[in-house]
């Protein structure tokens, strides 16, 4: 962005300097050094910015934090940079000749045959005359145009800097009169969507990074410093990847859904009925106090008791386990999960991440379809967010499902590694296939001895009934695009 800036205007890397300060540090930094004539233009824009409903609050998402200001910076000066007009013609840099000129002041040993070899050699369309330089001639013809130029300006400094102050003050009014060229109301126009543009990636590049579980400051868990560069680096990886993308929208939808679950903490979450007591939970409620509502002559008693909180209903005790142990995700990677279905799978997996990594807990990824395809490990606290990018990526397209091979994989990881006893095992899958009664018999036993549970997230209107032959709970996902609800004590894991 900044090269194709420069290409445009010389001191559009100053420019983006400016904007990171004024969004970093403070809106109004103070002005050291006089700046030259030329940066007229710059001003304008920094003047009109500052004056834009949202520019505050823009600062204040971006104040101390090198991130969102670098994020924000380059997104602005992106879209400043597709919209603002070009200078026609492009005008030289003006300090290029005040640098020469000081040179030969304060060297006047230096002969002026070097200073006209630097102006020559310099990546300039133009030589200190304005004349273009040649770009079609050949190498050798090239070399000796440059030696007779050399070789004309011998020792005649003072002529040598009456043209280079002359050539300064031409690139000088250039500028100036580009500036005056600018339309105030275009200029306004085009910074508003700069500045919207620079909002909508803030919102955007945060739904990315809380999809790994991290955010503009300090990580969830506070155990696990990722620098500003590193972030950076994740969320253009993730701008690169339409689906990447697309995972993080409904990780963001079901991160909510987790988020609210989790803070309940509901010993009402799925658990059992151990006695009755008074209350106004309407989900716990006695049939008997449901009748009330089918009377109109009953309704006020049931207002009352309800207002009361004396209501007859259930009492529950949760089976939320006090020690949780790693997770291990099973991703289905068939045929049949190619596009949304996989999607929103992946979505599941990177909200499991998050809680696995603000919980200092392992995680494990198995991707499989008739077999075990890929396995990612993410220990606690030291999850590599990359290889977690790239996990989310894979897909293998198998042509059918099996779930033996993955149950396998993730059985023989608890059997192996004794910090994997009592890992929570989610399976994630649309197809149905058959389970060796063996196997099963197999599964029961090692559940047993190693004390680990299986959940299974059913994605479509396949018959359940396969995967409760080895699954504790299992949550069926019809509606991809509404459903988010159904599996929310999934997250209670």
């Amino acid at each position: 962005m900044v090269r194709v800036g420069t290409s445009k205007l010389f001191a559009f890397p100053s420019f983006t300097l400016e904007v990171f300060h004024r969004l970093y540090y403070e809106s109004e930094p103070k002005q050291l050094d006089p700046l030259p004539p030329e940066s007229t233009w710059a001003l304008l824009l920094h003047r009109e910015f500052q004056q834009l409903i949202g520019f505050d609050a823009l600062v204040e998402q971006c104040q101390g934090n090198q991130l969102a200001a670098g994020l924000a910076t380059a997104e602005y000066c992106r879209q400043v940079c597709d919209r603002l007009p070009p200078p026609i013609p492009r005008f030289p840099n003006p300090q290029q000749y005040r640098q020469l000129i000081r040179q030969l002041k304060q060297q006047p040993s230096v002969p002026p045959s070097q200073v006209f070899e630097q102006i020559l050699t310099s990546p300039q369309t133009t030589s200190p005359t304005g004349l273009p330089l040649p770009k079609r001639r050949q190498q050798k013809e090239r070399e000796q145009w440059l030696r007779q130029m050399i070789e004309d300006s011998r020792d005649r400094s003072p002529e040598l800097i009456q043209l280079l102050q002359q050539e300064g003050k031409q690139a000088v009014w250039q500028a100036q009169q580009y500036a005056a060229s600018l339309d105030q109301t275009q200029v306004r126009q085009m910074l508003r969507a700069a500045l919207s543009a620079a909002h909508e990636k803030l919102s955007e590049a945060s739904g990315w990074l809380e999809m790994l579980g991290l955010s503009w400051g300090n990580e969830m868990g506070g155990e696990l410093h990722v620098s500003p560069a590193e972030k950076m680096a994740l969320a253009q990886k993730i701008a690169l990847h339409a689906k990447l993308k697309q995972i993080a929208v409904v990780a963001g939808r079901l991160r909510l859904i987790a988020e609210r679950k989790r803070r309940s903490q509901a010993l009402d979450a799925f658990g059992e009925i151990t006695t009755i007591e008074l209350g106004d939970n309407l989900s716990r409620l006695l049939p008997t106090e449901l009748q009330k509502l089918s009377a109109s002559d009953l309704f006020p008693l049931f207002a009352l008791s309800y207002y009361d909180r004396s209501l007859l209903q259930y009492k529950t005790r949760g089976k939320e386990k006090q020690c949780k142990g790693p997770l291990v995700v099973c991703l289905d990677s068939s045929g049949s999960m190619d596009g949304l279905p996989d999607t929103w799978a992946k979505a599941v997996t990177a909200v499991l991440g998050q809680i696995a990594h603000r919980e200092g807990r392992h995680l494990r990824i198995i991707h499989f379809a008739t077999r075990v395809c890929r396995v990612d490990d993410f220990p606690p606290h030291h999850h590599d967010f990359s290889r977690l990018l790239e996990s989310m990526l894979a897909f293998y397209n198998g042509g059918g499902t099996a779930w033996e091979p993955a149950l396998l994989s993730a059985t023989e990881c608890i059997e192996e590694k004794p910090q994997f006893k009592g890992a929570d095992i989610v399976m994630v899958t649309d197809g149905r296939c058959d389970v060796k009664r063996d196997f099963l018999e197999q599964l029961k036993v090692k559940q047993q001895q190693r004390e680990f549970s299986i959940y299974g997230v059913l994605i479509g209107g396949a018959d359940e009934r396969q995967m409760k032959q080895f699954c504790d709970r299992i949550w069926v996902v019809k509606d991809l695009v509404s459903d988010e609800v159904a599996i929310e004590e999934l997250f209670l894991l």
